[in-house]
């Protein structure tokens, strides 16, 4: 899924004029893709949440909402007044890409939908560790490091769960 994202993300400032290219920092691409991640994280989160029978699995998605729940605030906070290159649009594209993903979920390979899930989640973690060591910005870095270690955390149970 994060190909996909990447391409629509690279393609979003591509078709972008000059103009508006000038007006997004390098700030607010970060904060947008940030935004861009957690809304596949998100939306990979409740189509598990509708479709898994699995007790395990819905209790570590429990976890995994509670995650956005508690860290949305902040993110508003950091995105305030800044100009984020979002649109319905691209929210969409997200969506279907998402739904598209898991059509095929079912209980017998539940294990292949749980390692995208994990995957997307280690890629988070990866962003959030190359954001703490740049330091650029004090906003985005404090966000980094109040959303890591959950992050780390529900890595962790997923990988408990152990499910092939």
């Amino acid at each position: 899924m994060r190909i996909p994202l990447l391409f629509f993300f690279i393609a979003t400032f591509v078709n972008a004029n000059p103009q508006q290219l000038k007006q997004v920092s390098q700030e607010e691409a970060i904060l947008t893709n940030i935004v861009f991640m957690r809304t596949e994280g998100l939306l990979m989160t409740q189509l598990i949440e509708q479709k898994s029978k699995n007790k395990k699995v819905l209790s570590a998605i429990k976890r995994a909402k509670r995650y956005y729940t508690e860290t949305q605030p902040m993110l508003l906070e950091v995105i305030k007044g800044k100009a984020l290159a979002l649109d319905q649009k691209q929210f969409d594209y997200i969506s279907q890409e998402a739904e598209k993903k898991f059509q095929n979920y079912d209980i017998k390979n539940e294990g292949h939908w749980i390692k995208l899930y994990q995957n997307h989640i280690q890629n988070c973690i990866r962003s959030y560790s190359l954001l703490l060591q740049d330091r650029e910005w004090a906003s985005v870095t404090y966000f980094s490091f109040y959303a890591l270690p959950e992050l780390i955390n529900l890595d962790q149970e997923f990988i408990k769960l152990n499910i092939k």
